[in-house]
């Protein structure tokens, strides 16, 4: 029987509360044996103008995943030359992995967004793809969305329960920025890690 590892992907700038929540909720809902929680390098649709380096990012998703034991973190990506593609990357994966069932954990914006990704049929070829509804979007939309994606790139879309979390990375630097506490938004090491280094700020 193959290990099913689920990709909790993303620039992490910072990893936050429901990253953490979107990973647990994927492995208990689909049984999932670990997940891997994989910092992008150079992503295509990002300003890099405002994305800490790659160590630092590290250093605070190594930190928050400390305590749970079937998180893993992973440099797969960092070590890539390049801007990465999550086309790439699964292919990649899949070749170094055979005996290993891939599931990608993304949110609802991503979700509505995926046509627009680089060779979107390659990652509905080589994992599940996991979403969860977030900041208030209606579950029947995405219900139809799953339907509309599996019609179109003939894999496997499913949409996970989770409580509401009306967390972005974007509102935590702004709020940090201004001088705003967001220690309720973050695990308690990264929230110091963060105060202990200024950044952000």
């Amino acid at each position: 029987m193959k290990k099913k590892i689920g990709i909790m992907g993303g620039t992490f700038n910072p990893i936050h509360l429901a990253h953490l929540q979107m990973a647990s909720v994927a492995m208990e809902q689909k049984e999932l044996d670990e997940v891997w929680f994989m910092p992008s390098k150079n992503p295509p649709h990002k300003d890099r103008q405002t994305i800490l380096s790659e160590k630092i990012r590290s250093d605070m998703v190594r930190l928050a995943i400390k305590e749970e034991e079937r998180f893993c973190f992973s440099d797969f990506e960092l070590k890539r030359n390049g801007t990465t593609y999550t086309a790439e990357t699964l292919e990649l994966l899949r070749k170094e992995y055979p005996d290993v069932s891939w599931y990608f954990i993304m949110g609802a914006d991503s979700f509505f967004s995926f046509s627009n990704w680089y060779h979107p049929e390659v990652i509905a070829k080589d994992a599940v793809i996991l979403t969860v509804s977030r900041d208030g979007v209606d579950v029947q939309k995405m219900q139809e969305q799953a339907r509309k994606l599996t019609r179109q790139y003939h894999g496997q879309f499913h949409i996970l329960s989770m409580k509401q979390f009306a967390i972005s990375s974007s509102e935590i630097r702004r709020k940090l920025k201004a001088g705003e506490s967001v220690e309720a938004m973050l695990p308690d090491k990264v929230w110091q890690y963060i105060q202990k280094n200024h950044y952000y700020q």
